[in-house]
């Protein structure tokens, strides 16, 4: 039955196909080769698929301080549950909700730090807040820092490199940087920073292929690490990445020119359309989401419902006034974009 049920909110989107959502921030796109391969993985469903058995081809064209691991989402718990364990967690808000509660598993402390000011991060006040917990650090200890970028959900890209020099510098490996790059590929080539895992010890990416592919359903990432390599290999659970995440890594190593072309023609796309919506990013956002403020955001959200579309509320991340986007196909967009103009006609009066 249509009607208000089915705008029940739970991460992840709104179950109903009727509704344009755009509460999720996922690629509307999907490869055709990664179709093709999705459509035959019966082979693959009917076998035990070992990690280890992609990973070795993946390292041999990615590099071999990849992990696979069956989605961010299972990094996160084994960082939870091992490194952050007794450990001073320092999470700048706002960021993803997850890395919050995977805290909560095992740490000493968990800090929040608002570092977004005047629409920008601003990692100095990261820097000031780690230089303040550092001075109750025991002997053995660590503090973990844990963060998205590009940020989740304002969508600014920052370039990390300048602080983990100097925290490698001052604290060696006392203080570990988890930087979230889930959303990385969305970021333009000329505009991103790559860190060399092998240069920082203190550092562990998390990326995930799902997003970009848009295929939240299937459950693989990845994580780069010189120093805990180690630690993801011992905790992963075995065929965590199931017959369509290995279908999956098979096609992107077999067909890796394809798959480097679809991101650049998908990062092109998500420029073009950020440049549509323009007048209403409140954060410069260089992926596949914006922020709008709204102002009254229930009274925009049971509007933007009557005409059966949808928007990710922002109020667990600490933001009243605003909803994050998630852009989608131009027709849809489109809509998005004319009820978001009468909208503001309507606010202004």
């Amino acid at each position: 039955m249509k009607g208000a049920n089915n705008f029940r909110k739970f991460h992840g989107g709104i179950k109903d196909e009727d509704v344009l959502d755009f509460s999720i921030s996922v690629n509307p796109f999907v490869p055709g080769f990664i179709l093709q391969v999705l459509r035959k993985k019966l082979q693959n469903l009917k076998r035990y698929t070992y990690i280890e058995w992609v990973e070795e081809l993946f390292r041999k064209y990615f590099g071999s301080n990849y992990v696979i691991v069956g989605g961010a989402t299972e990094a996160f718990h084994i960082l939870g549950w091992t490194l952050m364990e007794d450990a001073h967690v320092i999470i700048p808000t706002p960021n993803y909700t997850e890395y919050e509660r995977v805290a909560t598993f095992k740490a000493k402390e968990i800090i929040k730090v608002n570092y977004v000011e005047a629409k920008e991060i601003e990692l100095d006040i990261l820097k000031n807040v780690l230089e303040t917990t550092a001075t109750k650090l025991k002997k053995h200890k660590k503090i973990v820092v844990i963060t998205g970028n590009p940020n989740n959900p304002t969508g600014i890209y920052k370039d990390y490199s300048t602080l983990l020099d100097w925290s490698l510098n001052r604290y060696g490996t006392d203080v570990i940087f988890i930087i979230d790059e889930a959303f990385i590929d969305f970021v333009p080539e000329k505009m991103r920073i790559e860190l060399d895992e092998k240069i920082y010890p203190n550092l562990i990416l998390v990326r995930s292929f799902t997003k970009i592919l848009g295929l939240p359903g299937v459950r693989v990432g990845y994580v780069k690490s010189s120093q805990f390599k180690g630690l993801f290999e011992k905790y992963r659970m075995p065929w965590a990445i199931g017959g369509d995440g290995y279908t999956l890594l098979e096609a992107i190593v077999e067909n890796k020119q394809n798959y480097e072309y679809f991101v650049r023609q998908t990062q092109q796309y998500f420029a073009e359309q950020r440049e549509r919506f323009s007048e209403f990013i409140y954060y410069p956002s260089l992926t596949n989401y914006i922020v709008a403020k709204v102002g009254d955001v229930k009274k925009f959200i049971a509007k933007l419902n009557k005409e059966r579309m949808h928007a990710r509320e922002m109020f667990d991340f600490g933001i009243n006034d605003s909803v994050r986007i998630g852009l989608k196909k131009p027709e849809d967009n489109e809509k998005m974009l004319d009820f978001l103009i009468l909208w503001t006609k309507e606010m202004k009066g």
